[in-house]
């Protein structure tokens, strides 16, 4: 009978914390309607300071029949051609008419977009249903304007058009006319604004189609670079070389399948029929930082075998004893290299399929272009491991990693070419005149984010840096994110992170491909509107930290814990206990004092503690289907550096079940340095 009692005294209890649970859960959730509304109410409120008198601009609003300009679109263009007076062509973001004022977070569909990205439009339509053009462009592109009519009853001219075809193909030449597609461009500009409402989805969806016209582009641009070959700047009417630089050490299976993937792909293009299939000349330069004396032996016969340098297939091998530095390696590939193209290329990758390298050599031609990156899926799998790198407050992400790639993710995230400000060099592409421009792999970054850097001078000095998610390669690393949390590694990873942006300041925490509306907190490799979270707030300490006893706590590896960011006095991230009902569950963040030079967790003399407030993290919920009520799992803290005595901590997480009683707490791999003269707080060691 006791025995029922506390079962059925359990599931009561267990029930009123689902309840809670589900009532906080609804008022950490946030729709679209309420962002909207809440964003008109601080516009209301900054109206007076924003107007400013000038020159009235003139300019003309072109739009497609599938939907209506916003109310306050002519207003807000207005506002920037004034502000921005090397702009010619204008756009921005839209959502679907009728379903903006509220309703289902899920309804309205808003489409965030990048600033200007030439390769995603040549990928598809993204500028949408609605442009506005300067009037001297305006009537340079009068020659496309036939099927469109004018509209009347508006201050500013506008026109309308119901041929789609007629309109990607204006769009385009617009952009061409406005002078997009140059390098350092900065005449297409974008409003993170809605500026239009689409009819319906289905209205919406036809800017996301990959159009004959698009196909027809890309066939062109890989013509015009194999007629660059015979053109009077090429009187011998040579290829071009491409050579491949691949950083290699005591894996030669791994490597011999990365050779035959590069000379495979290279046959497999140029065994079609036709001029138009050349394709250019190879040279693989493979850089050995010490493999063994057997493993060396090995790839010397290994490239014996494979290099035909009459076929064009030359295999060259650098041997360099050294401790592993990815810059280093990679600049003394170049430094060697006879290619007119560098592709810089990990010995576990596999590139997939005929023409590949033709592709991201076309691509790299262009004059505006700097990096061409590839999408990467993990081994034997079609699960994305790198669609491009976004650059985010807490530094550079993958987005989209460990998503399969069975589906369209936010509006076409993962098809098409898009430009991102970086893509990792598992398998980079560059002109070589552009990397010496750039001025080669920074030694100063050796392990991580040297691919990154490199990427940001690239865009410093004007070029367009794109990742191509119309092909793939294959990347061997593990699916497990492995031991990421090891203070060692983490230390580093700061360290370099640090380093990054001391070289690129103005980058810090921006990124022009990504919008300000969509979610920038955490390591959520999702892309999701920031509306969605719009519920939950920064929790500050508040004088609420205390001294932590550990008596009665267990240390428990099923109580996960992952700090995702900790600068400026803020910790984010998230605690989960697996396997149980996270609903039941209270939570603190701790702060371990490192007393000593060891960051033993045993040896924490002094543990400081602080409740924290759950967080909503759609992520969470999303990509850990197996676990119960994790979404309110995340945690964003702000701590006031007099609240804790200076020092070196390392943070954790405890947990208490407010039905069993039951006590965890596990420690992660990450440091908060506390600075009390200065009060500065970060996670630099």
């Amino acid at each position: 009978m006791d025995l029922k009692i506390k079962e059925l005294a359990k599931r009561i209890l267990t029930e009123r914390e689902d309840r809670r649970y589900e009532a906080l859960l609804r008022s950490r959730k946030g729709t679209y309607g309420d962002w909207l509304a809440a964003r008109e109410v601080r516009r209301e409120d900054s109206a007076e300071m924003t107007e400013e008198p000038g020159k009235e601009e003139a300019f003309v609003i072109v739009c497609t029949d599938t939907g209506t300009p916003a109310p306050d679109a002519e207003g807000r263009i207005r506002e920037y051609f004034r502000a921005h007076p090397e702009v010619q062509l204008l756009y921005g973001d839209e959502d679907i008419k009728g379903q903006s004022a509220g309703g289902d977070s899920g309804g309205a569909f808003p489409w965030f977009k990048p600033d200007w990205s030439p390769d995603l439009l040549d990928s598809f339509c993204y500028f949408g249903g609605l442009v506005a053009l300067r009037e001297d462009l305006f009537r340079r592109a009068w020659a496309w304007m036939r099927s469109f009519t004018e509209a009347n009853g508006s201050a500013t001219v506008r026109y309308r058009t119901g041929d789609m075809a007629v309109w990607e193909k204006w769009l385009h030449a617009c952009a061409e006319l406005a002078g997009g597609y140059r390098k350092g461009s900065r005449s297409i500009g974008h409003i993170p604004e809605i500026l239009f409402h689409q009819e319906s989805r289905k209205a919406q969806n036809v800017f996301l189609q990959y159009t004959d016209l698009l196909k027809h582009s890309e066939e062109r641009l890989l013509q015009d670079f194999r007629d660059s070959w015979i053109m009077p700047g090429n009187p011998s009417g040579s290829k071009p070389v491409i050579s491949v630089v691949i950083p290699s050490k005591d894996h030669p299976e791994v490597l011999e399948n990365c050779l035959r993937g590069c000379l495979s792909g290279r046959e497999g293009a140029s065994a079609s029929e036709g001029r138009n299939r050349e394709v250019p000349a190879l040279e693989i330069i493979v850089v050995d930082n010490g493999s063994s004396h057997e493993n060396r032996r090995i790839v010397e016969g290994m490239i014996r075998r494979l290099a035909v340098p009459e076929a064009g297939r030359n295999i060259r091998y650098l041997y360099e004893p050294m401790e592993f530095h990815f810059s280093k390696m990679c600049n003394l590939g170049a430094a060697v290299s006879e290619g007119d193209f560098l592709l810089f290329l990990n010995d576990d990758v596999e590139l997939s399929g005929a023409d590949i390298l033709t592709q991201m050599a076309a691509l790299a031609h262009r004059a505006y272009t700097g990096a061409v990156g590839l999408k990467l899926y993990y081994p034997e799998s079609a699960r994305i491991q790198h669609a491009g790198i976004t650059n985010l407050p807490m530094g550079p992400v993958h987005k989209l990693q460990f998503m399969e790639d069975d589906r369209e993710y936010y509006y076409g995230a993962n098809r098409g070419n898009h430009n991102v400000l970086a893509v990792t060099a598992a398998c980079l592409m560059v002109e070589k005149e552009k990397y010496l421009e750039a001025g080669g792999f920074s030694e100063e970054l050796p392990v991580a984010f040297n691919d990154v850097d490199f990427c940001f001078r690239l865009y410093e000095l004007g070029y367009r840096n794109v990742c191509m998610n119309s092909r793939y390669a294959w990347h061997y690393e593990s699916l497990s994110r492995g031991d990421d949390e090891a203070p060692e590694k983490t230390e580093r990873l700061l360290r370099e992170r640090d380093k990054l942006y001391e070289r690129h300041p103005g980058l810090a925490g921006t990124d022009p491909y990504y919008s300000v509306h969509l979610n920038r907190k955490g390591l959520d490799t999702g892309i999701r509107p920031v509306y969605l979270s719009a519920g939950n707030e920064t929790q500050r300490s508040g004088g609420n930290i205390f001294r932590f006893d550990r008596k009665g706590y267990r240390s428990d590896a099923c109580l996960m814990v992952r700090v995702e960011d900790c600068r400026g006095g803020n910790a984010l991230g998230y605690s989960i206990v697996l396997g149980d009902n996270n609903a039941c569950w209270e939570k603190l963040l701790l702060f371990g004092k490192c007393d000593k030079k060891t960051t033993d967790v045993s040896e924490l003399e002094t543990i400081y503690a602080l409740r924290i407030k759950e967080q909503y993290r759609p992520d969470l919920e999303e990509n850990m289907p197996d676990q119960v009520n994790v979404a309110l799992c995340g945690f964003d803290v702000e701590i006031k550096a007099e609240e804790i005595p200076p020092g070196k901590y390392r943070l954790g997480t405890a947990a208490r079940n407010r039905v069993s009683g039951l006590k965890l707490m596990n420690w992660s791999g990450r440091f908060m340095q506390v600075e009390g003269d200065t009060g500065k707080q970060g996670d630099r060691i």
